[in-house]
């Protein structure tokens, strides 16, 4: 994936923090930057006057927060000297993914901040909007410095298309690295995967890319997988960690939760996902 313009999406409530990430991974390659401030609309309130008022007082607050947002991210970015817009969003809940991934759709990269995901409701929409409808590439950021060069990396590898997508959208980041660990957690998952060994097509793929991998075979012995592997990719000192997103429907993920609801609530590391 060759970035050339960054969507960064947060919350009103954003950290300094969700900000600067995105200014560090513009600066290192030069890219442009667009900041979404975003918040989900309640719909219209039918009933009597009383709770009218209180939809309106309500929007008028989330307005008010959504424009103060928009000037103080305006006035950081300003001070880093890179290109760059900020921009905000108010849809109500029933349009928030159209209008979500419509914006999605013209950036190279989706970041999403840590302030957004810890808003439920926003952050089913930014993942549905972006991974599912505009079938773009996310970086999840939590708390802590990213980069789009990072030293070493942990693909979770199991054989799915998503995971495919998961690294070739992760491409440059793959290519830049000092080493990438191809991580399988109980053996191989795809029926028709090629190759005696799991896994060693993948490798044989990125070795051909002049990548310098390495090949875990990883044993849950029932711990949850997420756990496995955000144990493993401090274990190896992983940077980034890249995976296929939702192996299952969304309701399902929804409902009986996965791989990839546990992988977000429990981020420690930037992770690069792809549906």
């Amino acid at each position: 994936m060759d970035v050339r313009s960054i969507l960064l999406v947060i919350a009103p409530t954003a950290s300094k923090i969700d900000v600067q990430n995105a200014l560090t991974l513009a600066a290192e390659a030069n890219d442009h930057l667009a900041v979404l401030v975003a918040a989900i609309a309640d719909p219209p309130t039918i009933g009597d006057y009383p709770v009218g008022e209180v939809w309106l007082d309500k929007r008028d607050r989330d307005l008010a927060s959504i424009e103060s947002e928009v000037l103080r991210c305006t006035e950081q970015c300003a001070l880093a000297g890179l290109s760059f817009e900020v921009d905000s969003i108010y849809p109500e809940r029933a349009w928030a993914d159209a209008a979500i991934a419509a914006r999605a759709l013209c950036f190279d990269l989706v970041l999403i901040g840590s302030s957004a995901l810890r808003d439920p409701e926003l952050k089913r929409s930014l993942l549905s909007g972006v991974l599912f409808d505009a079938g773009q590439p996310v970086m999840l950021l939590p708390d802590r410095l990213a980069t789009l060069r990072p030293k070493k990396i942990l693909l979770a590898w199991d054989g799915t298309i998503r995971a495919g997508r998961a690294v070739r959208a992760a491409h440059d980041n793959l290519v830049a690295a000092n080493e990438v660990h191809v991580v399988l957690v109980d053996g191989p998952h795809a029926r028709f995967e090629s190759g005696d060994e799991p896994g060693a097509a993948m490798a044989n793929y990125l070795a051909h890319h002049g990548i310098n991998v390495v090949v875990d075979r990883i044993a849950s012995c029932g711990r949850p997988i997420a756990d496995v592997l955000v144990r493993h990719a401090a274990e190896i000192g992983a940077d980034l960690i890249v995976m296929g997103a939702y192996g299952h429907s969304r309701l399902r993920e929804r409902i009986f939760g996965g791989v990839t609801r546990a992988m977000i609530d429990q981020l420690k590391l930037p992770v690069l996902m792809a549906h």
